[in-house]
Parts: structure tokens; C-alpha cells; sequence
């Protein structure tokens, strides 16, 4: 089963757990459900038949494939449920996403209501109270009717859901009292404007746990050293040096690179780009390290082709772990699997006095 304990007014004002904290914990138990689905699936590919009598693994693979989980076929129907989808594409967020966001309804209406019961239904907002519960900030923004943290900041000063200072805790006390004076604050109405902050914060956890989890797991299952991007400062480039999402073994003598990039159509054109550089920067200076992205979302086939021309593989997300066994087969000596070597350097003209 998914769901956890309810929460209590206490564990939300002691806790001081904030949403994306909630989310995050969450998103990391749904990924460990993944991987173990993915190599059970042989990726997602295969699911055995056994597996549909399995609720929450029938609830992801068919996710995955856009089935709406609120209507989830009977046991006996989910194989063919699966063959009916069979050609389009496995999306890995959508197996996860759809189930993240019912798991975190129940945190969210419980900050509302604690939200709602400690100041009287924000008729009586005391701004030591705020400074002393930020966890509890998005519901307070909304419930002042402002849609974004920007926003709120340019109004009552810097705020964000582990501080609050003393005096934008004065501010914002002032303006939840403004706008409880004009007009009923109601809880459905924060809930729906709620959402606007989980999506927002689901898409983070998409791109920055979800994706690259599932890549470093399979390096790990692989038997590969890396460094991830939070471990190193720098991978050295012609141009300039900044940090791949992965590096093998190390940024000191790297073998290979990996980006991981979730796209959309209508930006795959700059992300193409701005990916290509990084293949030309980095394989420039290293001529000998391999260059990978793994990608997910619906890149366009223009966007695909032209990143192959400097990325010696580009990989949909759910075959990283073959991608992470070329790796391997590279690392031990295997010189075929690196297919671009690309020559770039910048040098002065000696004929000029360069400054």
C-alpha cells in the first residue's frame, strides 16, 4: 500500500516539514517501486504475468502508458489493458507522477486545515506565528491570494518555507488581514490554488531526482564510479569548465559524461543547443571521453538527429541501464564503443598582438 499515517496538527506545527520536503520523501519511495519494477519489466518492456495481480505495480505500468489510475481495469483485464497501449511509449514520469500526487493531497489539505485552525480562518494571523511556522508559507501565500513566491517577495520582503524574517513576518500578517477583511479566505479556495505549487514542485522532483535516480542506478548496477553533479566542481572544457550531471569515473580522468535532459517540442530546439555545446566543450578536451545524454519527453526527430552528430549516444531514459553497460564495456578496454572524436581547440594568431 502507498499511503502512509495521517498527519496531525502536531507533527505539521513540530515537524515543521515543508511540502517539497513531504514530496521529496515520497518521490524517493516511488523511485525505489520503479527501478525494482523496471528490472522486474525487463524496462518496462515486458511485464511478466504474474505482475497485474500487484495493484501499485499495475498502477505505475499502467500509468505509464496514460491510463487513468482512478479507473484501473480489474486484475483480469490489465494484461490486455497493456497490449492495447503496447506501441506508444512508456513515459516514466507519468508512472510516477500519477501516483504522486494523491500521495501528497492528504499532507496538503492537512496544512490547510492547520493553517485554518490556528488563526481562527486567517482572521487572527499573529506574526510570530508566521515566523515560527514557515513550513507553512504556501498556504499562507494563497490564502493572501498571491499565485507565486516572486511574487509574495516583492510584496512583504524575503520569505521562503525554512525562514521568515521578523519584519516580512509583520508584512505578511498585515496583508492576510487586509484580504480576511474584504473578503471570506476559504479553504477550497487555497486548495485549488495549492496546486499550482505542487506542480511546480512535482515538475522540480521530475527533472532532479526522478530522471537522474533511475540513471544512477543503473551506473550503480553497472559496477561504474561516478561522481554526480553535486560531488565535483568542475569538468574541465576549451571554453569553459562547469558540471556534467555525471561523470565516470571522475572529473579528473573522465571516460565518459552524461546529461540528462526531459524536454518538451517547443523547446527542444534550444535545449538541443544548449546540450551540443556542452558535447563539443567538454569531448574538445577530452578527445577520448565518451559523450551521453539520455533524454525524456517528446523531443522533436530534428532536435534527436543533429545531438547525435557530437553526442556519440543519445538514449531514451528507460534504456540508461544499456547505455550504462557500453559504458562499462568502455571502461574495460572496449575502444569500438566510442564513435565521435572531435577536434577543437582555440589558439591565438600569432600575426596579432592579442591582448
Amino acid at each position: 500500500c502507498f499511503w502512509g499515517p495521517p498527519h496531525t496538527i502536531e507533527s505539521i506545527l513540530m515537524g515543521k516539514e515543508t511540502l517539497y520536503e513531504h514530496a521529496a520523501s515520497e518521490m524517493g519511495e516511488l523511485i525505489s517501486v520503479l527501478l525494482d519494477l523496471s528490472e522486474t519489466t525487463n524496462e518496462f518492456s515486458n511485464p511478466p504475468d504474474e505482475i497485474w495481480v500487484d495493484d501499485a505495480a499495475a498502477q505505475m505500468l499502467l500509468g505509464g502508458l496514460g491510463y487513468d489510475l482512478e479507473r484501473l481495469p480489474p486484475t483480469d483485464q490489465r494484461k490486455d489493458a497493456w497490449l492495447a497501449r503496447s506501441a506508444f511509449h512508456f513515459n516514466i514520469e507519468y508512472s510516477v507522477t500519477g501516483l504522486l500526487y494523491p500521495r501528497l493531497q492528504p499532507f496538503i489539505d492537512e496544512m490547510i486545515a492547520v493553517g485554518f485552525a490556528e488563526t481562527d480562518g486567517f482572521r487572527d494571523v499573529d506574526a510570530e506565528w508566521i515566523r515560527d511556522n514557515p513550513q507553512l508559507l504556501p498556504v499562507m501565500m494563497h490564502a493572501a491570494g498571491t499565485f507565486s513566491k516572486q511574487e509574495l517577495k516583492r510584496t512583504v520582503g524575503s520569505v521562503s518555507d525554512k525562514v521568515i524574517s521578523r519584519p516580512a513576518s509583520e508584512r505578511l500578517a498585515k496583508l492576510l488581514a487586509d484580504v480576511g477583511s474584504n473578503m471570506a479566505i476559504e479553504p477550497q479556495r487555497v486548495s485549488e490554488r495549492m496546486k499550482s505549487t505542487t506542480e511546480g514542485i512535482v515538475r522540480d522532483l521530475v527533472g532532479r531526482l526522478l530522471l537522474e535516480e533511475f540513471v544512477a542506478d543503473s551506473l550503480n548496477k553497472a559496477g561504474l564510479t561516478f561522481r554526480r553533479e553535486s560531488d565535483y566542481k568542475r569538468l574541465t572544457g576549451v571554453i569553459y569548465d562547469f558540471r556534467a550531471d555525471f561523470v565516470i569515473p571522475n572529473e579528473r580522468h573522465p571516460k565518459a559524461f552524461v546529461e540528462v535532459r526531459k524536454s518538451s517540442a517547443r523547446h527542444a530546439s534550444l535545449y538541443a543547443k544548449d546540450k551540443m555545446f556542452s558535447s563539443i566543450n567538454w569531448k574538445g578536451r577530452h578527445p577520448e571521453c565518451l559523450g551521453i545524454i539520455i533524454t525524456d519527453g517528446p523531443w522533436t526527430e530534428a532536435s534527436l538527429e543533429v545531438m547525435s552528430r557530437v553526442f556519440d549516444y543519445v538514449v531514451p531514459i528507460h534504456r540508461s541501464r544499456q547505455v550504462a553497460e557500453t559504458i562499462r564495456r568502455y571502461v574495460d578496454g572496449d575502444q569500438s564503443v566510442l564513435r565521435w572524436l572531435i577536434h577543437f581547440r582555440i589558439v591565438a594568431n600569432d600575426l596579432n598582438d592579442a591582448p
